[in-house]
């Protein structure tokens, strides 16, 4: 059962989602937001202490459903290693080049070196999660002879790092015309092919 501090938690997160999508980040404001609610913005500070630290908790929310998902979907099947891991990397791609996170990208990339903390909060919410999750599967498959036995965490981000391989530079450059649906299976498919190459357990 929820406390009644975790339901207004929950209602500040949706309506202050609400006024994002509308306003935007800049547009947006602790005080519309407190307006939508019908409450103060002293009591929206109370819980979030920050107009980028409430804005990464929605996108973070959303995000973090997201990711459990799409590792409880991979967990669930019993498909070849290369089938499950082009699927997630499908996944992975289409995560981190959503709309959604790659909005919170770049709020950290333009305010956490202002704002203490939000780096580390954003990184314990989303890609420690992500690090651990994968670290988790890719450990399963090297203890049933799938791949080689090493350290999943760094393998981890050898993965993580060949599925942004052809994105990133979009990213950050901001050349992506919109989410390319095809590039997106194509890119992980090549990624899925580096990762075996180097991970398959020898002959």
């Amino acid at each position: 059962m929820r406390t009644k501090s975790e339901a207004r938690r929950s209602a500040i997160l949706m309506a202050a989602g609400q006024v994002f999508h509308d306003q935007g980040f800049e547009g947006a404001s602790m005080a519309q937001i407190a307006m939508s609610l019908g409450c103060s913005k002293a009591t929206l500070y109370a819980y979030f202490e920050s107009k980028e630290v409430l804005f990464y908790e929605v996108l973070m929310t959303a995000a973090g459903s997201q990711m459990r998902e799409t590792f409880n979907s991979i967990e669930n099947l019993s498909l070849p290693i290369h089938d499950a891991l082009q699927i997630l990397g499908e996944q992975i791609i289409s995560l981190l080049y959503s709309e959604e996170v790659m909005a919170v990208r770049r709020l950290l990339l333009s305010a956490a070196g202002r704002k203490a903390g939000l780096g580390k909060a954003c990184y314990e919410a989303g890609p420690a999660q992500f690090l651990e999750a994968t670290s988790l599967l890719l450990k399963h498959y090297m203890d049933t002879g799938k791949l080689r036995q090493s350290d999943s965490r760094v393998a981890a981000l050898h993965l993580r790092a060949l599925l942004e391989s052809e994105w990133i530079d979009l990213f950050l450059f901001s050349t992506m015309q919109g989410f390319d649906q095809a590039f997106c299976k194509e890119t992980a498919t090549r990624a899925t092919d580096a990762f075996l190459a180097a991970y398959s357990p020898t002959q």
